[in-house]
């Protein structure tokens, strides 16, 4: 791995403008062992990595799409996403005992990274040069299987969810578990955050298929039932006005948010009840990303609810997916699909 340049030069808020990178990636991932990045408009591969010895769990665009972080049974890889090879920029195999299950780089840090496990620990990893090492660490095992979070709170470094039902917020300065919620007899099997200057959010959605919301911290959640069998996946539009849910039923929910209510907008029924595994929408909110059982992955129109595209590749169930879309100073001008 000698021809892979120093992590340094990954921490630029935009890739280099001399070199003519994608300006939006899809990336998806699943029990195949094979990973795809996607033009998304056209549905071109861009690049193909084998991920040998496991299935994926999770995989996540850094902000400026220039690394991806991939998780498994028990590895994290970071991808140099431009790079000519298909190595991995680092690796770690250690420290996790079981399936890492999420990741998340940390809120506008481009090497630094936070991932949940089987083991019920939450693990900070930073790699300021070539070499991948857990900084700090919490054990959550008390509090069941880590199978969710989110860095996406102004609080927490982030905020897990676990197979007991507890939703926990963790406090680096402190280096303490908050609890934010729990529930008996259930398990929070995704969960997303959204934060602006006036106003935080949480969603999560539970095996049972129950949405969970809670605006501004306050101690009143919402939940009522969403699904009809498990809940997989819930994800927050980049504006935080819409929130889409996703499960074993195989329909997409989406919610409209105000202040704390909660109220339906759409939904897009599968007759061929696929399990949707994740979801992800478009930085215009036009569109939303889906991967299911089937081992397709569709773009959905938000607006006539129909398919756009569809891109086929994969073997075996897609459970996760990550979009990179290039943000432009005029929201006007911002990628679009």
């Amino acid at each position: 791995m000698n021809n892979i340049k120093d992590i340094s030069s990954f921490k630029r808020s935009t890739p280099d403008h001399d070199i003519k990178y994608p300006s939006s990636l899809l990336a998806t991932a699943g029990f195949d062992h094979r990973i795809f990045l996607w033009h998304p408009k056209t549905g071109d591969i861009y690049k193909e990595y084998d991920h040998k010895g496991s299935q994926v769990n999770a995989l996540k665009f850094s902000d400026n799409g220039c690394l991806l972080a991939v998780t498994g049974y028990e590895v994290l890889h970071v991808y140099d996403v431009h790079s000519n090879s298909p190595l991995t920029i680092m690796s770690n195999n250690l420290e996790h005992g079981k399936n890492i299950t999420c990741v998340g780089f940390h809120k506008n840090e481009e090497t630094r990274l936070v991932t949940g496990g089987e083991d019920g620990f939450c693990r900070i990893w930073e790699f300021p040069k070539r070499n991948l090492k857990h900084v700090r660490e919490i054990d959550c095992s008390a509090r069941g299987v880590i199978n969710c979070l989110s860095t996406q709170h102004p609080l927490f470094v982030a905020v897990v969810g676990t197979q007991q039902g507890y939703i926990l917020g963790w406090q680096v300065e402190d280096n303490a578990i908050i609890q934010l919620y729990h529930k008996h007899a259930t398990s929070i099997n995704s969960i997303d955050c959204f934060y602006s200057e006036s106003e935080v959010k949480v969603a999560a959605i539970t095996l049972s298929g129950n949405l969970i919301y809670n605006y501004n911290n306050k101690d009143t959640w919402y939940d009522e039932p969403c699904h009809t069998r498990y809940g997989l996946c819930c994800v927050f539009s980049p504006d935080g006005k819409l929130l889409a849910t996703s499960g074993a039923d195989g329909r997409i929910m989406i919610f409209g948010l105000e202040r704390e209510k909660v109220f339906k907008l759409q939904e897009f029924s599968d007759t061929k009840l696929r399990w949707i595994w994740d979801l992800e929408f478009s930085n215009d909110v036009g569109y939303l990303f889906v991967a299911s059982s089937d081992g397709m992955v569709q773009m959905w129109s938000l607006q006539d609810k129909t398919v756009r595209r569809t891109y086929r590749g994969h073997q075996k169930t897609v459970v996760t997916l990550s979009l990179f879309q290039q943000k432009s100073s005029d929201p006007q001008r911002n990628a679009r699909l």
